[in-house]
């Protein structure tokens, strides 16, 4: 193995989609969440890099101060973390190629120009295709990638069609040119990259091939101490058995239109006038909520719903969580939320639309009641079948927080970073 010539700025390099905002040389900021996840993986990659380097989109200054109270600051001299800006994330598409994609491929090429290691993946904008040209000039550089897929893509467009919110048109421009701009990214990177992370099991069956790096790995959050511990889960499968109990059911989240919330209460009206006991308990904010508000009032579910706002992650988020039986996400596309796992941990079991996600989810932790998507008499059914089915949910509390303890995040940076080690700094690509 031979290293980057220039040692002294041997880099670990991320580059993701998600925008940022320079306040200075030295301090970025970005979604808080995701703030967080970069001081943990700077931590992780640990002293074999000197810096761990952004490149994002960059904010404008309107964006930023309409968002900066939900955004976290990383600085340089704490984190040992820089931003490198690409292109402006409110530029269109014929204005990226007019006037920043030979910029943009600049900030590329001089990003794994001191890199040791890149870390990228798929580009969905396909307009503005940013992870493109950096995965792109890390192949001509003979870089090692790092290539992370998230969601499985494959169903989007018929899913949005078959929902109503395309047209025939637009199913068939993006089922027959998009997806297939997609489909060949993930075709090539276990043939061109040294590993290849995907976020669904189905994915690593249909494109790895069998190769040894292609891995599945789990995006969590939750630390060890997130978790139920024995004396707290005995507490709640006694809580949980109590068969006088209503189903308390929690979803927690931005309240927008893909997470199928309104599918969610119109299950909650069925299973109410099929009999069925049950609470809902809706926790965050996002554009949907005053249309949800509405829904629950015209259902007549004003005593069955309600609606608490955003609360910040960990104990106050905990509090609410231990007082429900299950946790719903009904998603209208691919989605993979952290939610999941923060759920889990809590020994809250799922029920969900049987998307890609959990599916795998299902298979791997037998925590997820699965429902036909996107079908809310589906939902309901699994409501009730789980609220007369005490020893069932009893039963995937218990699995739930035993998957949680195995998933947590440091377990997967620690095992994301040895297999880094093991895949891209042993690759003789490097020079």
């Amino acid at each position: 193995m031979t290293e980057p010539r220039d040692q002294k700025r041997a880099d670990y390099v991320v580059a993701v989609q998600a925008p940022a905002y320079a306040l200075s040389p030295t301090r970025f900021a970005i979604e808080s969440a995701f703030a967080q996840h970069l001081r943990e993986l700077r931590h992780a990659v640990g002293p074999l890099f000197e810096r761990l380097v952004l490149v994002a989109p960059r904010l404008d200054d309107e964006s930023y101060a309409a968002q900066r109270n939900h955004l976290g600051v990383v600085e340089y001299a704490a984190d040992g973390i820089v931003f490198l800006p690409a292109h402006p994330v409110s530029c269109s598409r014929l204005g990226f190629w007019l006037h920043h994609a030979l910029k943009t491929w600049h900030t590329a090429r001089a990003a794994v120009s001191t890199a040791r290691v890149v870390q990228s993946g798929m580009s969905t904008e396909l307009g503005r295709p940013l992870m493109a040209m950096v995965n792109l000039a890390a192949w001509l550089a003979r870089r090692p990638v790092v290539f992370m897929v998230d969601i499985d893509f494959r169903r989007h467009s018929w899913r949005y069609y078959k929902l109503g919110r395309w047209s025939l048109k637009s199913y068939i421009v993006n089922r027959f040119a998009y997806d297939p701009m997609k489909w060949i990214q993930v075709w090539l990177a276990p043939r061109m990259f040294s590993l290849v992370l995907l976020k669904s099991a189905t994915l690593v069956k249909d494109f790895g091939g069998g190769r040894h790096n292609v891995k599945t790995f789990y995006d969590t959050a939750h630390s060890p101490g997130a978790v139920l511990d024995a004396q707290g889960l005995k507490q709640r499968l006694t809580w949980v058995a109590e068969p006088s109990r209503p189903l308390q059911i929690a979803f927690f989240g931005r309240l927008v239109e893909y997470k199928g919330l309104d599918r969610v209460i119109e299950a909650i009206r069925i299973a109410r006038d099929r009999g069925a006991d049950l609470r809902l308990l809706l926790i965050g904010a996002g554009d949907r909520l005053e249309s949800l508000r509405r829904q629950v009032v015209e259902c007549r579910l004003d005593d069955m719903v309600r609606f608490v706002p955003p609360v910040p992650y960990g104990a106050e988020l905990f509090r609410l969580l231990d007082e429900v039986h299950v946790s719903v996400a009904a998603p209208l596309i691919e989605d993979t939320p952290r939610a999941a796992f923060d759920s889990m941990a809590r020994g809250v079991p799922i029920v969900a639309f049987d998307i890609t996600y959990f599916s795998d989810l299902e298979r791997a932790s037998g925590a997820v009641a699965l429902a036909r998507w996107p079908d809310p008499a589906a939902l309901a059914s699994q409501f009730e079948q789980l609220a007369l089915d005490r020893p069932r949910l009893a039963a995937m509390c218990r699995r739930a927080v035993d998957f949680a303890r195995d998933n947590t995040q440091d377990h997967w940076l620690q095992t994301r970073t040895r297999w880094m080690r093991e895949f891209a700094l042993s690759d003789s690509r490097m020079n």
